[in-house]
């Protein structure tokens, strides 16, 4: 694999995450099936987005790659890697096309060639290229530049910014800064008749203005003092030009690529000039171009037509030289690296929902028993209650130690098992109350006066009692009995009896707040003795309040408003 797998990157982040909600994530079922679905539907558009560009990429190179293959097929294997690679770029009616012609690839002693007409495409063929050499990129854009061919200021500087911008974009494709070499070319008529060589830096960055003219300066006086004396002459008024060339160039070509504004201000990236040349080609110089005006200027030379030799633009190769071959750059270590990456980052997300989880369980568990520890026997309802909230713990716990602690709550820091043991105990120390009498019995002396049914002051002494089995029992009717011994007319002491009940029941329904639909009366008078009424002791027995508890079996649709004094739904 040569390219970056980003396809295959984001199903692994998708996998991870879908993991990580299906194992880890404390939030609700309802909520990471939300949160399941989002990450499928975003890693399917980048999917969707990244193939796409795949597809665009392929069609953006595949006439250039399609032209290498067919001009490599004669040459040895290794010469993809072996040999520089430049991409060429410039004015389509310009140096490319004059260096090219109709071709977009040259192959060199010194490199290989690859023109790219169209700025836009130069990422995609820069990718598509570095695919090609297996993991290797071009090792340098070349950025051809006819001097006589600019006659506009402002559409020279719009497409310098426009490489510039491209150039960036193509870094970024390939995973490194482009190497830039800037080469300049200015037709001469009537120049000497040698070849003009490349006069320029290479192999580092580019200095600034000022010392990029003297360091050529120093190399163009020279070259006269190499040539004949004939052609002495011919050779300073070349590197008169030239002279003026790299001062030209080095004021309207290098800032726009450096983005260097007049303002201090950047708009976007500039490019890493490592090679910059000038050299003078046979023909027809333009007079109101903008190098022509600038040379008219400053040597007061003026550049009229001559002989035109139709000679086609050198490469250059020799800035080409001092630019190092990239390395190979396999794709698939950095993604596997990025792959790494981002299991860390999910290992981490489980082990801090993990401990978290862990926290708020045990957390719970220990609330759970304060909460019990606090309540007092007294209050057995609220204890009961308690106990099984406990008892709910103390099974989820069990369930992990016999099956198996859950993702969510592994990772190292499960700490339940420690809890299991206090758990049991506190469960297993659970006294229910002695249970109350399910029947009170009241001496009717104790509360009333020999032949009345009015309560004696005192008494609430002797009801106390009932009045606390009435409240822990709210589920429950209660029953007022009340009874009397055989001296006297039978139906007075039935009547007395009833009274006594009612009297016994008012002051409980009033003490415990209670409607008295919860209470039943009922007087049995002398009929169920528990003791024969001969003797006093017997009689004694015999006169007394009994408050019963009975199940509540009303019909739950009966009007509870019903009249005082309904029996209970039992029999006496």
């Amino acid at each position: 694999m040569t390219g970056y797998p980003y396809r295959g990157l984001f199903g692994w982040i998708a996998a991870l995450a879908l993991a990580w909600l299906a194992f880890s994530s404390p939030w609700q079922p309802a909520w990471n099936l939300l949160l399941g679905t989002f990450v499928i539907a975003v890693v399917g558009t980048a999917i969707v987005v990244a193939t796409r560009r795949v597809r665009a990429r392929q069609r953006a190179s595949r006439d250039v790659l399609e032209a290498i293959n067919a001009s490599l097929d004669a040459l040895p294997g290794n010469i993809r890697r072996n040999t520089p690679l430049a991409l060429v770029v410039g004015d389509r009616a310009g140096a490319p096309a004059r260096a090219f012609g109709e071709a977009l690839v040259q192959i060199t002693d010194t490199a290989i060639w690859v023109r790219v007409d169209d700025s836009t495409r130069l990422a995609h063929v820069a990718d598509a290229l570095k695919r090609w050499r297996e993991g290797q990129g071009p090792d340098a854009v070349a950025c051809l530049i006819a001097a006589d061919h600019a006659r506009d200021a402002a559409v020279l500087t719009a497409a310098l910014k426009r490489w510039r911008v491209a150039i960036g974009e193509a870094s970024r494709a390939v995973g490194y800064s482009l190497p830039v070499c800037v080469a300049v070319y200015a037709e001469e008529a009537g120049g000497p008749a040698d070849d003009c060589a490349w006069f320029g830096v290479s192999g580092a960055t580019v200095p600034a203005a000022g010392t990029l003219c003297a360091q050529l300066s120093d190399r163009l006086v020279s070259y006269p003092q190499a040539a004949v004396p004939a052609d002495r002459d011919a050779h300073m008024h070349r590197a008169a030009r030239l002279d003026a060339l790299v001062r030209w160039a080095s004021g309207a070509l290098l800032p726009p690529l450096r983005d260097e504004g007049r303002d201090g201000l950047r708009s976007g990236p500039p490019v890493d000039i490592t090679a910059f040349g000038v050299t003078a080609i046979d023909g027809v110089p333009v007079p109101d171009s903008l190098y022509a005006r600038f040379v008219t200027q400053v040597t007061g030379l003026a550049r009229g037509p001559g002989a035109v030799r139709n000679a086609s633009y050198p490469l250059p190769e020799p800035l080409l030289r001092g630019i190092a071959l990239q390395p190979v750059q396999r794709a698939m270590p950095r993604a596997m690296a990025h792959a790494f990456a981002w299991l860390a980052l999910a290992f981490c997300a489980a082990a801090t929902a993990s401990a978290w989880q862990n926290r708020t369980l045990v957390a719970r568990v220990m609330t759970d028993m304060a909460r019990y520890r606090v309540i007092g026997p007294e209050h057995d309802v609220a204890r009961v209650d308690a106990l099984q909230a406990l008892k709910r713990d103390r099974d989820e716990l069990d369930h992990y130690s016999r099956s198996g602690v859950p993702p969510r709550l592994g990772l190292g820091f499960y700490r339940g098992a420690g809890l299991l043991a206090p758990l049991n105990t506190l469960i297993a120390a659970y006294q229910p109350p002695a249970p109350l009498p399910a029947t009170i019995e009241l001496d009717s002396l104790s509360l009333f006066k020999s032949g009345s049914a009015l309560l004696n002051l005192g008494s609430n002494r002797v009801l106390i009692g009932a009045l606390e089995m009435i409240k822990a029992h709210p589920d429950k009717r209660v029953l007022v009995a009340g009874h009397t011994d055989s001296v006297g007319d039978s139906r007075a002491n039935l009547k007395l009896s009833e009274a006594r009940a009612a009297s016994v029941r008012d002051w409980l329904a009033d003490a415990a707040d209670l409607p008295v639909t919860r209470f039943a009366i009922q007087g049995y008078g002398e009929t169920r003795p528990k003791a024969p009424n001969e003797p006093e002791a017997g009689r004694a027995a015999n006169r007394r309040v009994e408050i019963t508890l009975v199940p509540d079996c009303r019909d739950e649709q009966h009007d509870i408003r019903e009249s005082l004094g309904h029996p209970a739904c039992t029999s006496q």
